[in-house]
């Protein structure tokens, strides 16, 4: 028996359910590719941004951001501007995403969606002053309480916003220094979707930031690719790796 036909809003309403749920089921997806095929010639601009999200759940990459692309020039509006962002920060694209949302905060303020997203992506990306800014803004929109990652990085910021002030780091140096860490979480296929931060101040007669990704590898695995990591940080001896320390390590066993 063939699946009932859905309308476009319809599905995308379903298919971001799907993608918030973390579950994956190839034979949902392909119903929902085929459903999003089919609203190609009535509705193309949604029907690419579902195709965009659908390949973003199948670790598709490219074809993801080429559907992405697609809905857009067929018309800019906020939904496809902000699935767009979704998918980029799931492939790690973090200044991407920020552009994304940042595009829709310009074309309306108060939404909250688009604020959200840019806090969680610059927070990835290392984007501190970005995040104190951000979170100003929102605090203004909601007064709280907060839930879920917003809490977490608010209180992470507590530390965090001083010791940048005061050791004159900007953002663009921190997403630099990082880019060579996401550039090797990116080889880890699905694990690299168990990736976690945790950020620690110090001062060891400086105050320092320290940066640690947490990778669902073995010990020996994480220490390969923290080596990797060293090696390539040692290229750049204009970078401030006593403020801003960037490491590789395993996951404890829970």
């Amino acid at each position: 028996m063939t699946a009932p036909v859905l309308r476009i809003d319809e599905l995308i309403n379903q298919l971001i359910a799907f993608q918030r749920s973390g579950l994956r089921n190839d034979l949902k997806l392909r119903s929902f590719h085929n459903q999003a095929q089919d609203a190609l010639a009535q509705n193309p601009g949604d029907a690419h941004m579902a195709l965009g999200i659908i390949a973003s759940l199948e670790d598709r990459e490219d074809e993801a951001c080429r559907e992405h692309g697609l809905a857009l020039r067929c018309g800019w509006n906020p939904q496809r501007a902000l699935n767009y962002a979704v998918t980029l920060q799931r492939f790690f694209r973090h200044d991407e995403a920020i552009h994304q949302a940042q595009q829709v905060m310009q074309s309306d303020p108060l939404d909250l969606d688009a604020i959200e997203l840019a806090i969680i992506n610059a927070y990835f990306a290392g984007r501190f002053h970005l995040i104190t800014h951000l979170l100003t803004e929102y605090r203004k929109r909601v007064p709280g309480p907060w839930v879920g990652h917003l809490v977490e990085i608010e209180r992470g910021m507590q530390s965090i916003q001083p010791m940048i002030e005061q050791s004159a780091l900007t953002d663009d140096q921190i997403v630099a220094m990082q880019q060579p860490a996401w550039a090797l979480v990116r080889t880890l296929g699905e694990g690299k979707k168990g990736v976690t931060l945790d950020d620690f101040v110090g001062d060891d007669g400086q105050v320092f930031l320290s940066r640690t990704f947490l990778l669902p590898l073995t010990f020996e695995e994480a220490q390969a690719l923290d080596d990797q990591l060293v090696a390539q940080l040692a290229e750049h001896d204009d970078w401030p790796v006593e403020k801003f320390i960037v490491t590789l390590r395993e996951q404890e066993a829970a």
